[in-house]
């Protein structure tokens, strides 16, 4: 059975390109630019796991985490990737308090992300 994977970043190059990796992985992708349009899709749709960029509106921004709570809410089944440019400490202990199960520097190498989404995934199986 597919897994479903919804990618959240406001680059659409980089949805396109996430998008078009995990899709030849055999995963069913949807992606977003956008904090509502995320929003949308996770009340509609089912997802195994969400990758999303920290900032989604501007150089302050941090919908990131604000998506994370609401997945943490609305679907506590659902694993959560951050990804972002300007990781701290600080920034992995809250988005951590918020349920994200993992905090990765942005770029990130496609192999890697892979292997991680794997690894929470199969996590999520061996629970179930």
């Amino acid at each position: 059975m597919a897994r479903n994977i919804l990618i959240v970043d406001d680059e659409s190059s980089l949805c396109w390109v996430l998008g078009q990796f995990f899709s030849g992985a055999g995963y069913r992708v949807d992606s977003a630019g956008a904090l509502d349009e995320a929003l949308d899709l996770m009340t509609t749709g089912r997802y195994d796991l969400v990758i999303s960029d920290l900032r989604l509106s501007g150089t302050l921004s941090e919908e990131g985490l604000m998506l994370a709570d609401f997945v943490r809410r609305y679907a506590p089944q659902t694993r959560m990737v951050l990804l972002t440019a300007f990781a701290t400490q600080e920034l992995t202990d809250r988005a951590q308090a918020l349920g994200v199960d993992l905090v990765l520097p942005k770029p990130q190498p496609l192999p890697a992300l892979a292997e991680h989404v794997s690894r929470l995934l199969s996590a999520v199986a061996a629970t179930t």
